[in-house]
């Protein structure tokens, strides 16, 4: 099953270009977005795995979309994708909620992000497989006699 990923930018060259770029690189679902109005409203329709997020959209920047789902969604990683990258905005976005600030100079970077995002990590909890019965504590079990109720074995 591909990785969705919404794409929440107002530019529609850039939301087209990112598409292309990570439809040749590997399997993943782009949605988009054109305002941060509608990347909320995207996030909870379709849960996206990760979310591309400009910072300067129209009715709600970026820095109100990643707290909106920080606080709704957190399971949700948001990266800020930015032209107007400075360390004061790069503090904010993080404080918001964005797991990653990179500028639109670095895709080599947001490639490089999204995988790391995408890819489980070694610490995430593994699904716990179901218990066996060992052959020797089996027959322990059942091939053991008990003398009287509440007592060991002879």
């Amino acid at each position: 099953m591909p990785s969705r990923i919404l794409i929440a930018d107002d530019s529609a060259l850039l939301r087209s270009a990112l598409r292309g770029l990570f439809n040749g690189i590997g399997d993943y679902e782009i949605l988009e977005a054109e305002s941060g109005t509608e990347a909320v409203a995207k996030t909870n329709e379709c849960r996206p795995n990760l979310i591309i997020l400009d910072f300067a959209m129209p009715g709600m920047d970026g820095l109100k979309v990643a707290r909106v789902l920080q606080n709704s969604l957190p399971e949700i990683p948001i990266v800020m994708y930015t032209m107007h990258y400075t360390d004061q905005l790069s503090a904010a976005a993080l404080a918001a909620g964005a797991k990653q600030v990179i500028s639109k100079s670095e895709t080599g970077s947001l490639i490089s992000t999204v995988r790391e995002l995408l890819t489980p990590s070694e610490d995430a909890p593994k699904p716990t497989p179901a218990p066996t019965i060992n052959s020797n504590v089996k027959e322990l079990v059942f091939d053991t006699p008990i003398t009287r109720r509440g007592t060991q074995a002879d």
